[in-house]
């Protein structure tokens, strides 16, 4: 009897353990182009793939992998991307703290939506994600990303953290 019950209890902890350490690890990086997925999914799965970045850059890989082949001619092969989202423009983004989205905008093939990034500092960057809808070949009708274009100003101010709205509300301006 006490056998089964201490291999209740061996299975009972095993389970509780897959259960948090599933709930604690990152979102899987297995997500794929695919035309069901409207430019809010587009950016937001790339936004926590390079949330999730690992040292063998797979948050960087997924996120490639939704880049327009236009995008892709224009960034260059994989090396070269990972080697952009690591320069002072970009690494912002990977392993940052948290993301707010602004809307998306869309006008007929195209999408666009500001996120604020807070990076491992704290400090907050804007990225303008700009899609287009694939015309042909083989992503026909899929919302691909056309550019990340870093923002100057942290944008609307709607989409700050209220603190710093704030802050920023009873600043002498000058």
């Amino acid at each position: 009897m006490e056998q089964l019950l201490i291999r209740h209890l061996a299975g009972l902890s095993l389970a509780i353990l897959a259960t948090l350490s599933t709930a604690a690890s990152p979102q899987p990086l297995d997500h794929m182009p695919s035309p069901e997925l409207d430019p809010s999914a587009v950016v937001r799965i790339q936004v926590e793939a390079l949330r999730n970045n690992s040292q063998l850059n797979e948050g960087i890989v997924l996120t490639y992998n939704f880049a327009s082949p236009a995008n892709k001619g224009f960034t260059g092969p994989l090396n070269r991307f990972i080697a952009m989202l690591n320069s002072a423009s970009y690494k912002q983004l990977l392993n940052h703290r948290s993301a707010r989205y602004g809307p998306v905008v869309v006008s007929d093939r195209e999408a666009r939506q500001i996120v604020i990034i807070t990076d491992m500092e704290g400090e907050l960057s804007a990225y303008q994600w700009v899609l287009e809808r694939q015309s042909g070949g083989k992503f026909n009708n899929y919302w691909m990303t056309a550019a990340v274009i870093p923002v100057k100003r942290p944008a609307q101010p709607e989409f700050l953290p209220a603190s710093i709205r704030q802050q920023r509300a009873s600043s002498p301006r000058g």
